[in-house]
């Protein structure tokens, strides 16, 4: 029987050619897999908004006979996923009283980073690295929460020297950048559920071109990933607010850290560059 790393490859590897319902049941598996395994058919229906009859024949098209099929495939992950929970849960316990906020969030952060670095393919990671430092132009766009990490990387890489500009408000803004867009550029699309329409936009607009794409989102079926040549995944669970960006920032670090070890000279003379205008500035005043 499949595990549920399988059902997940199989929903990544065909999910581009199913139907806008069927989307629907696989970002709904991938991101409730616990509730699915458990769940009727007609829940699950339900909870979309959609016939049971649709849930059964996506799990066929998984290549399942039916959903009991895709429950047992699913249970099969849950010893291990069990355990990582478990875990979470025992140091939350273990560390602080109920009313312990702010060790319940770093909790949950490193909770976040861990399984951020699991999902960490070091392939992925050395050909978007590739793609950043061959790129004529960058163009970094993420919006609301996406926003912070956007800029973060905008100035990163621009401290490196490289040419990058951002756009965290879409609007006029990012049609003029994308007007301006080649197809010897690079478009790195930054969103988490609910996914922003003109950042999907943007890296649609980018794949018509022929320029290069870039997501880091939530989910491997994301709009985002879809669209991208190389796509990362990062943990996104919050405590209070539904998104933390943290491991999003960390993957972004990791990105960048990545870039000045292959490209050292470059790094440390623009770094030198910037560091000079800073001392001018200082005498100006």
């Amino acid at each position: 029987m499949a595990s549920s790393e399988t059902v997940r490859a199989r929903i990544s590897a065909i999910f581009s050619s199913l139907s806008r319902k069927q989307k629907q049941v696989a970002r709904f598996v991938m991101d409730n897999e616990f509730l699915v395994s458990f769940a009727s058919a007609a829940d699950v229906a339900k909870k979309i908004g959609i016939s049971t009859a649709t849930v059964v024949r996506f799990c066929q098209t998984l290549g399942y006979e039916g959903y009991p099929d895709l429950q047992a495939a699913i249970r099969q992950s849950f010893p291990r996923s069990m355990t990582r929970i478990q875990r979470l849960e025992g140091r939350l316990a273990s560390l602080m009283p109920e009313d312990n906020v702010p060790a319940r969030v770093f909790a949950n952060d490193i909770d976040n980073l861990k399984n951020t670095l699991e999902l960490l393919d070091p392939t992925t990671l050395e050909a978007a690295v590739t793609e950043i430092c061959q790129a004529a132009g960058i163009l970094v766009v993420g919006e609301a929460v996406s926003a912070v990490p956007a800029t973060f990387l905008e100035i990163s890489l621009k401290a490196m020297g490289l040419p990058v500009r951002a756009v965290t408000s879409g609007g006029a803004s990012l049609s003029l950048e994308l007007a301006l867009l080649r197809p010897s550029d690079l478009v790195v699309g930054i969103g988490f559920w609910r996914y922003s329409r003109e950042t999907v936009e943007a890296m649609s607009w980018a794949s018509e071109i022929g320029a290069k794409k870039i997501a880091i989102t939530d989910s491997p079926v994301s709009p985002l990933a879809q669209l991208a040549d190389h796509s990362f995944t990062v943990l996104t669970n919050g405590i209070a607010h539904s998104i933390s960006p943290i491991a999003a920032i960390s993957l972004i670090n990791t990105l960048v850290a990545a870039i000045s070890f292959q490209r050292p000279k470059q790094t440390l003379a623009a770094l030198r560059k910037v560091d000079d205008a800073r001392k001018e500035k200082l005498m100006e005043q």
